[in-house]
C-alpha cells in the first residue's frame, strides 16, 4: 500500500507485466449501499475522463490501463520518482523546475481543466518531467474563480511546505502568466481570493 486516504486506497500493483498503481475507492458504511455504489462509480468515471482529457491536451499524467466501474478502481501507470514536495525541499536552485510547474499548470488551465487539489505532493518528477497525479477533485471549467482557487492552493502549498524559499512560487507565477494568455487575470483572481480569506 502506497497511501491510505479517506476516499481511496492507493496500492502498487502489476498490470500485464508492467509496474502500475491501483486506486480503489473504498465503501462508506454510513451510506445506503446502492447510493454508495453509484457515487463511487460516478467518481471513478469522472476521474478517468479528466485523466483522458488532460492527456489529450498534452498535460503529463499517468497513462490509464484499466477503468473498472464495477470494482470501483482505476489502474494506471506507475511514475517512479519523488514528489515535487520532496524535490523542492532538497538543496538547489530549483528555478527551472518551478518554471516547468508554471507551464504545466498553464497547459492544464488552457485546456479547460482545473486540478482541485493542486499541491507539490500531487506532482511527481519521473521520466525526465513533472507529472500531475490525483485528479479526483478536478473539474472541467473555464471559470476564472476555479482557476484562481487552483493557484491559491498551489501558493499555500509553497508557503507551508517551502516557507524558507519565497522566491519559488514567484517563478511558478511568472512562467504561468507567460504561457497562458489569461494568466494575469487568473493571478489577479487568486489575489482577490486571498483578500476575501483574510476578512472571513
Amino acid at each position: 500500500m502506497l497511501k491510505l486516504g479517506a476516499e481511496a486506497v492507493i496500492t502498487a500493483v502489476e498490470w500485464r507485466g508492467r509496474p502500475a498503481v491501483e486506486k480503489l475507492r473504498v465503501p462508506k458504511g454510513y451510506r445506503d449501499p446502492r447510493l454508495d455504489d453509484e457515487l463511487r462509480r460516478a467518481r471513478i468515471r469522472k476521474e478517468a475522463k479528466l485523466f483522458a482529457e488532460a492527456r489529450a491536451a498534452g498535460v503529463p499524467v499517468p497513462v490509464l490501463y484499466d477503468v473498472d466501474l464495477a470494482g470501483h478502481r482505476l489502474v494506471m501507470e506507475r511514475i517512479d520518482g519523488p514528489t515535487l514536495k520532496e524535490v523542492l525541499r532538497s538543496p538547489g536552485d530549483h528555478g527551472s523546475l518551478c518554471e516547468e510547474i508554471g507551464r504545466l499548470v498553464a497547459k492544464l488551465h488552457s485546456s479547460g481543466l482545473v486540478h482541485g487539489d493542486l499541491t507539490t505532493s500531487n506532482m511527481l518528477r519521473g521520466n525526465g518531467r513533472v507529472h500531475l497525479i490525483d485528479l479526483s477533485l478536478g473539474e472541467k471549467t473555464d471559470g476564472l474563480e476555479a482557476r484562481g482557487v487552483d493557484l491559491r492552493l498551489l501558493k499555500e502549498a509553497f508557503t507551508s511546505a517551502h516557507y524558507d524559499r519565497p522566491e519559488l512560487f514567484g517563478a511558478v507565477a511568472r512562467a504561468y502568466v507567460e504561457a497562458f494568455p489569461a494568466g494575469a487575470a487568473v493571478l489577479q483572481k487568486m489575489r482577490e481570493i486571498e483578500e476575501r480569506g483574510r476578512y472571513m
